[in-house]
């Protein structure tokens, strides 16, 4: 008698749609698809082998191309539905267009059910022959059998949601809108809250390096004092490693009474450590405050990106409803949005960069930079405020909300 073994492979595919087509009227659903094959191998004298994973591999990939072949079928079916559903709904707007489209829609997903129903038997013929392609060059594959099973899960085509909703609204689809603006609204809100907190943080900002400058100085003339150097006429604390280089010189003019031995190079040193340890904390808080005013504007410029994003999506919705008379004024008030995200949006990136700037400068503890730079630098952020951008782009978020709301208010 003789003895045989079956071995099953099993593959699938989440979505056999797996690029989905840009369509307008219509939703197209999932198609899950799961495929198991059996292959009986007989032998006369022993239980022969299982059958390799690379054979089996090369039996999948056959039954997938014959998956894709019906892929592009529902494909190229779902593109033409789709444009012959935007033909009824134009020449018959309303309820009896929407429901004529809905008798189309259910033929082609018939249709569809049909097809899938037939791909189990497609696929059993497809590795069939692909086995007797592997049983010519494998002789335990020479009289195997294959049987195959295919499961498919699927949703049904349907009209498209906002289409639905434009047809109840006799034009405009007032829920979309809704939808979107209150997004806009959000983020024009948060916007609003969050830029309260930015002059604060600016302020803090400009006080931790005004602290910060004014101790160094003082910590400079320490050092100059705990070096023995009580000459200190000429020095400007405002450049302070001239300073340093200045007091060094002082030093060494007053003679082994203050060097002590020392070469330059040593007593400027000494005096540059004392300074930096004074102005240690100092300097970590200003930092701090910097960090701070960078993560406040990071996150204001992203919720500002956003926002842009959002109102391009509300006036390609309003511009999109021709029968929408107010549809023109709400996309050119979008645009009016649009154009002040995007300046907004460019100012906080300028921001960004001073606080870059902002942060070489203070590298080292700041004393290779001269504190007039530090000053001017710091006094630029309050010429770079974005308040007044805020408050004009938040009223046409108002502006905008109001809109929509009277846009419901004549469809409803």
């Amino acid at each position: 008698m003789a003895k045989t073994t079956v071995t099953k492979h099993k593959f699938g595919v989440v979505d056999l749609i797996r690029s989905k087509p840009k369509l307008q009227y219509i939703e197209l659903p999932k198609y899950k698809v799961d495929v198991q094959f059996e292959i009986t191998t007989s032998g006369k004298l022993k239980k022969p082998d299982p059958v390799p994973s690379t054979a089996l591999k090369r039996l999948e990939a056959t039954g997938m191309k014959e998956l894709e072949r019906y892929e592009t079928v529902i494909t190229e079916e779902a593109v033409k539905l789709d444009a012959k559903v935007a033909e009824i709904l134009k020449k018959t707007p309303g309820e009896k267009g929407k429901e004529a489209a809905e008798k189309l829609i259910q033929g082609t997903n018939q249709s569809i059910k049909n097809a899938m129903a037939s791909a189990e038997g497609a696929a059993q013929v497809a590795i069939q022959k692909q086995l007797k392609v592997e049983g010519n060059k494998d002789k335990l594959l020479k009289e195997a059998r294959v049987k195959t099973t295919l499961k498919v899960s699927m949703g049904v085509i349907k009209i498209g949601t906002a289409v639905a909703r434009l047809v109840g609204s006799s034009g405009a689809d007032v829920m979309a809108y809704k939808t979107i603006v209150k997004q806009v609204y959000n983020l024009g809100k948060e916007i609003q809250q969050q830029l309260k907190s930015e002059e604060k943080l600016r302020k803090d900002l400009y006080s931790a390096i005004q602290k910060y400058i004014t101790l160094r100085g003082t910590t400079i003339m320490q050092a100059a004092e705990r070096q023995g150097i009580t000459d200190t006429s000429g020095i400007s604390v405002k450049k302070p490693m001239e300073a340093i280089k200045k007091l060094t010189g002082k030093a060494v003019a007053m003679g082994d009474e203050v060097t002590k031995g020392r070469d330059p190079k040593k007593i400027a040193q000494e005096l540059l450590d004392f300074t930096i340890k004074g102005i240690a904390v100092y300097n970590k808080d200003a930092d701090k405050k910097r960090q701070q005013y960078r993560e406040h504007t990071t996150k204001t410029r992203q919720k500002v990106d956003s926002l842009g994003v959002a109102a391009d999506k509300l006036m390609k919705a309003a511009k999109a409803q021709k029968t929408l008379k107010e549809g023109i004024k709400l996309g050119a008030e979008c645009m009016t949005l649009k154009r002040e995200a995007t300046a907004m949006a460019a100012k906080l990136e300028e921001r960004q960069k001073f606080l870059g700037e902002m942060q070489t400068l203070m590298e080292g503890n700041g004393m290779k930079v001269d504190d007039t730079t530090i000053v001017d630098k710091i006094k630029a952020l309050d010429k770079k405020t974005v308040l007044k951008e805020a408050k004009t782009m938040v009223t046409s978020v108002s502006g905008i909300y109001k809109l929509v709301d009277e846009i419901s208010d004549i469809a409803a």
